[in-house]
């Protein structure tokens, strides 16, 4: 079934098959975005009277239970049916006779898909930052615990100042929830409902296009027709380059950790359980998951770049290259949430190294803090206190317990980013 078929002419199989692309797998992630809408959408037929409300109950009644289908795993989308939005109307048909087809009355395939595109990316976006929320979570808890215990900052990969492993944690846990700036921005984008303005430019019928904005949640509607299809591509860029600003921070974090587990540095270790092994090399403990990780990460990233490059200069109005978007985006995502639940389960394992600034290749990063010692007791200049400590920067000792200001940083930290944490729950919750 093919909702844009008018006559009995079949289409050539192969352009059918080319053109439906790999629509029937992935409309599964729409279905049951697109029975929401098309409910609020028989709601406003009624209540407008462009069906009767008999219809309209009726229809809605019908659309429930495949919601239900779709909720227990059951639905699915038949061969020869071209899509989500077929396979709905088609059951409709069968259920309800001439009444299942006025369910496509004041709307068209272009603002049903794009109105369940967005219903889709708003659900998604909010799933996707309460799993990070939860990592970060997780990261403030592994920095908690591993309070205190030095390490070398690096800078040029070279040994620069001593940090601790609970500031190196907490700064990965801070810059993800920077991150959720770009997924706020791509939630007000996808904020606005498109339902109504069918093709691009509007309906001859009375509907209540505010009526259906309030059904579906959506904080505003689509003010010019014609503006819903320029939306095509811009949800889903906005929401790829969401997955991508928190991929650039947890692939670096993924490189960190393969690198800090590396024989050259051994910051970290990782239970064997966790690593796999060689098949020529009995001795090998491979840090493949944080490799992968770091991998698929980086993949994510080159998703909003795809994606822009299918819609870079098309015209005004509807074109089928959209339809490519969904197979861009929605395997990335599904990849991405992967990712971080495999991360946020393996994560809590890690155990950073003790003692590892007493190695003599360490032993330069307290430099600055021998300068500022002679800053004090000396009163000499910055500049003249560098000199000095200079010829024998390589022989400072380490001190016995990690330095108070590093305590105190590391404290400020842990509560700065408990309570951004908080509010960021606080502030999804509501949202919902």
């Amino acid at each position: 079934m093919k909702l844009w078929q008018k006559s009995t002419t079949q289409l050539d199989a192969a352009v059918e098959q080319f053109t439906i692309g790999r629509d029937r797998e992935l409309d599964l992630h729409l279905a049951r975005y697109d029975v929401v809408a098309s409910i609020a959408h028989a709601q406003m037929l009624g209540k407008t009277g462009i069906i009767s409300a008999d219809e309209s109950t009726t229809l809605i009644e019908a659309l429930e239970e495949i919601a239900q289908e779709i909720e227990y795993g059951t639905f699915r989308i038949e061969d020869g049916v071209e899509d989500i939005h077929s396979q709905l109307e088609l059951l409709l048909v069968r259920r309800l006779g001439p009444i299942g087809e006025k369910i496509h009355t004041a709307r068209s395939r272009n603002d049903q898909v794009l109105t369940a595109i967005a219903l889709y990316a708003r659900d998604r976006l909010e799933r996707t930052a309460a799993s990070i929320q939860t990592l970060v979570g997780t990261m403030l808890a592994w920095a908690a615990r591993h309070r205190e215990i030095l390490m070398p900052g690096l800078t040029h990969m070279q040994a620069a100042m001593p940090t601790t492993f609970a500031l190196w944690m907490s700064s990965f846990a801070e810059s993800l929830l920077d991150d959720e700036a770009f997924a706020k921005a791509a939630g007000e984008i996808a904020a606005k409902n498109p339902l109504g303005t069918a093709a691009g430019y509007g309906s001859s019928f009375p509907i209540d296009r505010r009526m259906t904005t309030a059904l579906l949640g959506f904080r505003s509607m689509v003010a010019s027709p014609a503006a819903a299809q320029l939306l095509r591509g811009k949800i889903e860029r906005a929401c790829a380059t969401a997955l991508a600003a928190y991929s650039a921070t947890l692939g670096r974090f993924a490189m960190d950790v393969v690198l800090f587990l590396s024989p050259g540095y051994q910051f970290l270790r990782l239970p064997s359980a966790l690593t796999t092994g060689s098949s020529i090399m009995p001795h090998k403990q491979n840090p493949d998951v944080f490799e992968l990780l770091r991998a698929r990460f980086n993949r994510v990233q080159a998703v909003p770049t795809t994606i822009g490059m299918v819609t870079i200069n098309l015209p005004s109005g509807y074109h089928r290259d959209y339809q490519v978007l969904k197979e861009l985006l929605l395997p990335a995502w599904d990849e991405f949430d992967e990712c971080v639940a495999v991360l946020t389960h393996v994560l809590p394992h890690l155990e950073p190294t003790e003692g590892i600034v007493e190695r003599a290749e360490y032993r330069g990063i307290w430099s600055v803090e021998r300068v500022h010692e002679r800053m004090r007791s000396h009163g000499e200049t910055f500049r003249a206190a560098y000199r000095a400590v200079a010829e024998s920067a390589e022989n400072i000792p380490a001190p016995q317990q990690c330095p108070a200001y590093l305590r105190k940083m590391e404290q400020e930290a842990l509560e700065a980013l408990g309570t951004a944490l908080e509010h960021a729950r606080t502030e999804r919750a509501e949202s919902v």
